[in-house]
């Protein structure tokens, strides 16, 4: 026998209040309003389950099983497949009205595994047996996705990718690892690095800047999408916030459940992968301060200066930003940003104590700093330069990757002891 409650894999894309006041009337309204959001990389996705039954469609916490939201059949005033109408192919709008609501919400999910129009034939086979008060349309309908959905053959399981230099395989590579970046670290690479810098080509030291600038890039690109998600969040949390004053009982509002989920913040190994970006970014800017322009440098740091301050306050204090020791500044950087910030942006900055303020050399010989290998969210790796110092610098970057596995390792050993405690 077929089960009638069924449960599809979802991602939430976006709700929306349907007024007239804000030009928002249709479905189609909707979707050419998620259009413009996601031109500019603002729509935020949200794994859940949506389940299907008798009596109504219910959104549920993919992770906890909690249910987010319940949608009595009564209450969907619309229910409409979008296939095909942009990036996002197999949409299911639904539109639902609750009795203390003034306005109904249009919610717009994403339908990978089974597609928008079977889920939309379930929800309007329901409706229609709930007001007939007949058992008959939506057996024959979950029989006809149950067989259309077997002819589809499942993608293929492919084994998950192995993290690279796991702790079994890292422990050898990365003592030795370890040492030669101490080494290296004490100068004896900074030698090699003069010495082949006087034989750079112009051709050598442009394929350099170009490297650098192709890693700055994608480190804004990042940084700009972590405080995106933390004011998406923060958003949530307002809207959450205000439902919550302006309700009289204390039972869950409707669309409070959602809210709920994508009001949590990042967790901390995030905002951690965030603030070692900031400091490799100055970094590289410091690097870069002869070489680029519209806008120079030192605009860059006021720019970069912004979101540092946000990410900041959001940890509720300059404490997370400071036990982020990898990467340390340059002293190099240290001279550009004290000579570059405003008394505002130097207050932030030296607030956020030694592991910001000081360079290698003002730190004991024998305190081991794990070398900083960036990793892009979208998986973009910097390219390599092809000539004589790259496999040099190709070997360097992969000991450095070990070792900055064992520290990444030993990093969440701690953080998990501490959240323990």
């Amino acid at each position: 026998s077929i089960s009638e409650t069924s449960q599809y894999h979802v991602e939430h894309l976006t709700t929306f209040v349907l007024d007239r006041k804000e030009a928002m009337i249709t479905v189609d309204d909707g979707i050419r309003k998620l259009k413009l959001l996601d031109a500019k990389g603002k729509v935020w996705t949200q794994d859940m389950i949506l389940q299907v039954d008798d009596k109504a469609v219910s959104l549920v916490d993919l992770e906890s099983k909690n249910e987010l939201e319940n949608f009595p059949l009564s209450t969907i005033q619309h229910c409409q497949a979008v296939m095909n109408a942009c990036n996002y192919n197999s949409i299911l709008a639904l539109v639902c009205k609750e009795p203390t609501q003034n306005k109904p919400d249009l919610h717009l999910f994403q339908c990978d595994e089974i597609k928008a129009s079977f889920i939309h034939e379930d929800i309007e086979s329901a409706i229609s047996d709930s007001k007939s008060g007949k058992q008959k349309k939506r057996l024959e309908t979950l029989r006809m996705i149950s067989k259309a959905d077997s002819t589809i053959p499942p993608p293929p399981q492919a084994p998950a990718p192995v993290p690279p230099g796991t702790i079994t395989q890292v422990d050898v590579r990365s003592r030795v690892a370890a040492w030669s970046a101490w080494a290296a670290e004490q100068g004896e690479f900074e030698k090699h690095r003069q010495y082949h810098d006087h034989e750079e080509t112009a051709e050598m030291i442009a394929a350099r800047i170009d490297r650098d600038v192709q890693i700055l890039n994608h480190i804004l690109d990042d940084i700009e999408y972590f405080v995106t998600k933390l004011q998406k969040a923060a958003e949530a949390f307002a809207e959450l916030s205000k439902r919550k004053k302006t309700k009289k009982s204390k039972k869950k509002g409707p669309g409070e459940g959602v809210l709920t989920l994508r009001a949590k913040p990042p967790p901390p190994d995030e905002f951690v992968d965030c603030f070692q970006k900031f400091k490799h970014g100055f970094n590289l800017l410091a690097k870069l301060k002869f070489h680029i322009q519209n806008p120079s440098a030192a605009e860059l740091v006021h720019f970069l200066f912004t979101p540092l301050h946000m990410v900041v306050q959001t940890t509720g204090g300059p404490e997370l930003a400071g036990t982020v020791l990898s990467p340390l500044l340059t002293k190099d950087t240290i001279d550009f940003l004290r000579y570059t910030v405003t008394s505002e942006e130097g207050q932030l900055w030296m607030s956020l104590g030694d592991t910001w303020t000081k360079a290698r050399a003002d730190w004991p010989k024998d305190h081991f700093i794990p070398p900083y290998v960036p990793r892009f969210r979208n998986g973009w790796e910097p390219p390599l330069l092809n000539f004589m110092g790259a496999p040099k610098e190709q070997e360097l970057n992969h000991l450095a990757e070990s070792v900055a596995n064992v520290a990444e390792q030993q990093r969440k050993q701690e953080m998990k002891r501490l959240s323990t405690e």
